[in-house]
């Protein structure tokens, strides 16, 4: 049983539909064709990180009836003037935020997703922007999201964004470039579970040499290589490790970027068994 906790439907493949498209038969087909495509590979769970259109909500119905568990936030919640316009909503200050998140429950996300840092940026290694929200914002709206019987991923990188979220109550961390022994160790002690994503970079690093991100794949292979150290440094810690390919970036494809995922964690020394285990606990939160 594979479980992918980290995909992104409105991306990829689906990039471009709307809500409104939901009576569009070419659109329902073609989000039935995915879902079959995931089934093909023997996923049977995935968690979606959400998007600007709320293609999430179309795609957790059509699944109902599929077999596959779907689970989506919907929208991100990211700070104004920050990273994540093209996957939520922009909140002002944690006043804001809890308004946009009451706004959203009513939509019923399955959990809530908050965005904390940018990406990993290609031409400054190991840089990822400023953080989006202080650690009283951030833990003003984990603490309001769990209240409402909501879990909370979060996405950040970086030390500083990692520990942040950590100590905010995040019950997963997504991504998590830049991490370091102390993030380890706050990690294992609090239980939260990691979402290493290793395909992104991985898959840049190893794309043709047709590809447009071909200029990207040494910094690429730098941030592969060094977070392939720290997942399994954080598997011997016994830190909690979960399956999430981050399906729908750039070259890793809905449905073929679990499989990437999956040979990439492996590689790292986790098994099959202990990655069902956690994904589990992780689509059940």
């Amino acid at each position: 049983m594979l479980i992918d906790c980290h995909v992104h439907v409105g991306l990829g493949q689906l990039k471009g539909l709307k809500k409104s498209d939901v009576a569009d038969e070419v659109s329902v087909e073609a989000i039935k064709g995915l879902i079959k495509s995931y089934q093909n590979k023997g996923v049977q769970a995935i968690r979606d990180g959400g998007d600007g259109s709320g293609i999430g909500i179309i795609f957790r119905d059509i699944s109902k009836d599929s077999g596959l568990i779907f689970k989506t936030p919907i929208h991100a919640l990211y700070k104004k003037g920050h990273y994540g316009d093209f996957l939520g909503d922009s909140v002002d200050n944690v006043k804001d935020g809890i308004k946009k998140m009451n706004r959203l429950i009513k939509k019923k996300p399955d959990f809530i997703k908050i965005i904390l840092t940018g990406i990993m940026s290609f031409t400054d290694l190991g840089a990822s922007g400023p953080v989006g929200f202080s650690k009283s914002e951030c833990s003003e709206m984990i603490d309001h999201a769990h209240q409402q019987g909501l879990s909370v991923m979060v996405h950040a990188n970086t030390p500083e964004g990692i520990m942040i979220a950590l100590t905010s109550g995040a019950d997963t961390i997504e991504h998590g470039y830049g991490i370091n022994d102390d993030c380890l160790h706050a990690m294992r002690e609090s239980g939260t579970i990691w979402v290493p994503t290793l395909a992104p970079f991985a898959n840049i690093a190893r794309c043709n040499e047709s590809s447009p991100m071909k200029k990207y794949q040494k910094v690429s292979e730098a941030y592969f290589r060094q977070h392939q150290l720290m997942v399994r440094k954080a598997d011997a810690m016994g830190v909690n490790i979960a399956l999430g390919s981050d399906s729908g970036a750039t070259l890793v494809p809905l449905g073929q970027g679990t499989l990437d995922e999956l040979a990439y964690l492996i590689d790292c020394g986790l098994t099959k068994e202990k990655l069902e285990n956690i994904g589990k606990w992780v689509i059940d939160l």
